[in-house]
């Protein structure tokens, strides 16, 4: 029983964050399409790492022209 209420104020827990999230970025208004983008944003990050990792560019700063 105890394993099912931390899941449940887990979840709680990441839905507000998210809701908290949205309205500090975008705003109250257009609610529905902000969290949409924000949610797009979110799933680019995680399948960002489920490949591997952030690419990181190579360092040019040291080449002579």
């Amino acid at each position: 029983m105890a394993l099912i209420r931390n899941l449940f104020w887990f979840a709680i827990f990441v839905v507000s964050t998210f809701v908290f999230t949205v309205i500090f970025e975008h705003g109250i208004s257009n609610f529905g399409g902000n969290a949409e983008v924000e949610y797009r944003t979110w799933e680019k990050t995680v399948q960002k790492w489920i490949d591997g990792g952030v690419e990181r560019k190579k360092d040019t700063s040291d080449q002579v022209p």
